[in-house]
């Protein structure tokens, strides 16, 4: 589970999605054993997740980066690694979010696999976060299951 966020890493912030979702998966019975925050960027997530793959993490949840502004790079970060698009996931969340609140479609949520790791990214306000938590933590164990090769059925 990773928070991006320069305030949160710098300190003058309480991280409040990232535990809202390490909650979550283990509510879904999944064990974590990285959580992380850190600062805004391409570099630090792109490395981060390559680390993660690499110690055979299947799962990993970020929060944060996903909006507009100038320093929400999370997707492009993503995109950097990623040997695969999960678009089904980020389409999901969007749309069922934007059933509550329209502000969703601005949303750049994404997923995708990186080696036998997939990484989701929400957005990184609590009630986002927790809302795309209950939206897509019901299909997590499934991905995984399809990603090593269990039929889809």
């Amino acid at each position: 589970m990773v928070t991006l966020s320069d305030r949160a890493y710098e300190g003058s912030y309480e991280d409040r999605s990232g535990p809202l979702l390490v909650e979550g998966l283990r509510q879904l019975g999944a064990r974590v054993d990285h959580v992380d925050v850190l600062p805004d960027g391409v570099q630090p997530l792109a490395a981060h997740l390559r680390a993660l793959a690499a110690a055979q993490v299947r799962l990993c949840l970020c929060t944060g980066g996903t909006g507009l502004g100038p320093r929400d790079l999370t997707p492009e970060a993503l995109a950097q690694v990623a040997d695969r698009r999960v678009a089904g996931l980020a389409e999901m969340f969007r749309s069922e979010s934007a059933r509550h609140r329209p502000l969703a479609w601005l949303s750049r949520a994404e997923a995708v696999q990186v080696g036998r790791m997939l990484v989701l990214a929400l957005p990184g306000s609590p009630r986002a976060a927790g809302q795309g938590m209950a939206i897509v933590g019901p299909l997590l164990a499934r991905a995984l299951a399809m990603m090593d090769g269990v039929g889809h059925a």
